[in-house]
């Protein structure tokens, strides 16, 4: 296992509010860009590493030169998403990525967001994206919340295409799966667009969740636009049981039998 640590620019904020009885941490960070000469935030493991074979700038999930690559990038600071036991946070993140085949064909996986109980790597890759193993797949003890970006159909995992999205519970097999694309208003009404993820373009995820609600919310988009104004991904969903106090947030990535890159330019965080 790989595990270096990533040094970039960045604008990060960690604010305390004290009262008499409680202590709530908020976080609210944002990497315009990686890479310089800060402090190191960001630790690599498996095949994930800073910069990819062209010292891109971006953070890598999976090598080129290595056979089934894949690997986690997890943010170094723990994140405080419960005042207590039950009581939820609501929390939001944004980040551009690309997903890019290097041979014709070249079979994905894909890659994901991640919230994880430890900044540790014990998935597997494939179809596992690197969240999850064979034995492990499935187990409410994971205690994993994601958001995938998959660009291959493996039918044993229950995939409903090679390009789609989908919010993960514990497990590679989604409770929500959607067609990738983003909704733009016309004058007739909602018109849904396609987006090919694996095309090597950069989109931009929006991920949130509404704690009072208990909604978790994706949208997608073209790097260089606003955020469209509906969302792609509207699931009611209590994260109360599956997410800890404290946890780790990041992102995974895997590819196939072909080479494929799988890389995040920049990414916000807040709750």
């Amino acid at each position: 296992m790989n595990n270096q640590m990533l040094c970039f620019t960045s604008l990060f904020i960690a604010i305390f509010f004290t009262s008499q009885s409680t202590t709530t941490t908020a976080y609210n960070f944002k990497f315009n860009s990686f890479g310089g000469n800060g402090t190191g935030l960001i630790s690599f493991h498996g095949d994930a590493e800073y910069g990819g074979p062209n010292s891109s700038g971006a953070i890598a999930l999976t090598r080129d030169n290595i056979p089934f690559s894949h690997g986690r990038a997890i943010h170094i600071s723990p994140v405080t998403f419960k005042s207590n036991a039950t009581s939820l946070y609501p929390f939001k993140t944004s980040f551009t990525f690309s997903i890019t085949p290097k041979t014709n064909p070249g079979p994905g996986h894909g890659l994901a967001f991640i919230v994880v109980p430890a900044n540790q790597h014990d998935g597997s890759g494939l179809g596992y994206l690197s969240l999850v193993n064979r034995t492990s797949n499935g187990n409410p003890n994971n205690h994993l919340f994601a958001v995938e970006f998959d660009v291959f159909q493996d039918k044993n995992l229950r995939d409903m295409n090679d390009n789609h999205v989908g919010v993960d519970i514990n497990s590679v097999d989604s409770v929500v799966s959607v067609k990738s694309g983003y909704w733009v208003m016309t004058r007739n009404g909602w018109l849904f667009k396609d987006l090919k993820l694996s095309s090597g373009d950069r989109y931009r995820a929006w991920i949130e969740y509404n704690n009072n609600h208990k909604v978790i919310s994706v949208t997608i988009g073209l790097a260089h636009l606003k955020k469209p104004n509906r969302p792609l991904i509207e699931a009611k969903f209590d994260l109360s049981n599956v997410v800890h106090e404290v946890m780790y947030i990041g992102f995974a990535g895997s590819m196939g039998h072909g080479v494929q890159r799988h890389e995040i330019w920049d990414w916000a965080f807040q709750n």
